[in-house]
């Protein structure tokens, strides 16, 4: 009977429970385990890019552009490169990948002369996925058109992988017996020149700018003595003369010419001109309306403002720089002041230039000189310092369609990158300038001309 008891007691035990300290008996409910939800993968692509274009095609170069990816998962850019069309890119091996989902442009190199080369442009996510039936655009690069050397003017710095490919038309006078128009290739050789006529000579300085037209015409400022446009056989076809006109004219695209007025200017005087192609003044504005008060209506140096340059806006307004003033104007077309830009940043401004994003490039007299960009706050967000005092004054930058700056000072131009690297460079070969005579010497602006 004992042992039935025992036998039963141990039984009931394990049925029961097990007894914890305390002398508390506690049963465990069986463990269950609920099988784990994995996420659905991810298989949509991003949505195809657009506004893809090809220019530049140059040298074995060609730059591409295209609109930013709204992709949330932004991984890369994918650039394809093919010697047929491309309407898909299923198993193609890109050429080269973008991280930045903000760099919107590349510059694709080593491709063969004279080759029907076809491009695309793929977003790529972080899961991997590609929208792999694209578009393409073409572009044929073109031999780098060759010229003569100039024993005093040389390139000593050409990355042909980083530079963007073209010609650059500028103004040289760095012998004021002999001022001229000239266009070199990348390798400084010219390949096309202009000596100013021996009765004009004398209007050289300070500083002719100079533009190449849509028919292939140039367009060029001699201070205190005119416009004039030039075909490439040096004939002029078209010309307005004013003794205050200085350093900087614009052809519009409605045929109109527009030019600023600062050699000497005076408080009577209208600051900036809009003339039509029969010489008639059209638009003018005057610096009196609005700045004929303190601090600014006793400012003299080379005139009352000393206007460098003017630009017309794609919104109809006008961005006016009165050098004097240390600030950049924005007017409308009644003439009235929609805003001011740089106060307390610039001085000595020249060559403002709207870019696509709004910013405003331009290089300014704030030592050291400096190519700068601002925002619409005024704030800088880029710049390169020029720091060699050989290079002052600086009186030009321009954003290059590969994301590069031009940027031109009185004995050398630049090119350079983003980072600061300066990836071409054209020189004067030995020249050197006395300070106070190199605001009238050398070089003054410059534009890059893409390949046509």
């Amino acid at each position: 009977m004992y042992l039935v008891i025992v036998l039963l007691i141990g039984i009931f035990s394990g049925c029961v429970g097990e007894e914890k300290p305390g002398g508390i008996a506690t049963t465990e409910a069986p463990v269950t385990t609920s099988p784990s939800l994995t996420p659905a993968p991810d298989t949509t692509p991003p949505s195809a890019i657009t506004g893809l274009t090809a220019m530049d095609a140059y040298d074995g170069k060609v730059v591409l552009s295209w609109s930013k990816s709204t992709a949330g998962d932004f991984s890369h850019y994918n650039i394809y490169a093919s010697k047929s069309e491309i309407a898909s890119v299923g198993g193609m091996t890109p050429v080269h990948q973008l991280r930045d989902v903000a760099t919107n442009t590349y510059q694709v190199t080593g491709l063969q002369i004279d080759t029907k080369y076809y491009f695309s442009v793929t977003a790529a996510d972080k899961s991997g996925n590609e929208n792999k039936l694209v578009a393409s655009v073409s572009a044929t690069p073109a031999s780098m058109p060759r010229g003569t050397s100039d024993p005093e003017i040389y390139v000593d710095v050409y990355r042909s992988d980083k530079a963007c490919a073209g010609t650059t038309l500028l103004p040289d006078n760095h012998n004021p017996e002999r001022p001229r128009i000239i266009e070199v290739n990348m390798l400084g050789e010219i390949i096309w020149e202009y000596l100013v006529p021996k009765d004009l000579r004398q209007y050289n300085n300070p500083g002719f700018d100079v533009e190449r037209l849509p028919n292939d015409n140039v367009l060029f400022v001699l201070p205190r003595k005119g416009v004039y446009e030039i075909n490439r056989k040096g004939d002029v076809v078209w010309s307005y003369l004013d003794t205050k006109i200085s350093h900087d004219a614009d052809r519009l695209p409605n045929g109109n010419t527009i030019f600023v007025f600062g050699a000497y200017d005076q408080i009577s005087d209208a600051q900036v001109k809009e003339v039509n192609p029969k010489g008639e003044i059209v638009w003018a504005w005057y610096a009196k309306d609005h700045f004929n008060k303190a601090p600014y209506k006793d400012i003299q140096d080379e005139g009352w403002t000393h206007t460098n340059a003017v630009t017309r806006l794609q919104n109809g307004n006008t961005l006016i720089s009165p050098r004097n003033f240390n600030f950049l104007v924005e007017v409308d077309y009644k003439g009235s002041v929609v805003r001011t830009i740089g106060e307390g940043l610039l001085e000595g401004q020249h060559d403002p230039e709207v870019l696509p994003n709004g910013n405003i490039l331009l290089a300014n007299h704030r030592r050291p000189h400096t190519a700068v960009e601002i925002d619409s706050n005024g704030k800088i967000v880029w710049q390169h310092v020029m720091p060699d005092r050989g290079t002052w004054p600086v009186r030009d930058a321009n954003r290059l369609p590969n994301g590069n700056t031009l940027i031109t000072g009185t004995t050398k131009i630049i090119e350079v990158t983003g980072e600061g690297e300066i990836v071409w460079q054209l020189a004067l070969k030995g020249v050197t300038f006395e300070r106070e005579k190199a605001a009238g010497l050398g070089f003054y602006k410059a534009e890059r001309i893409s390949p046509h």
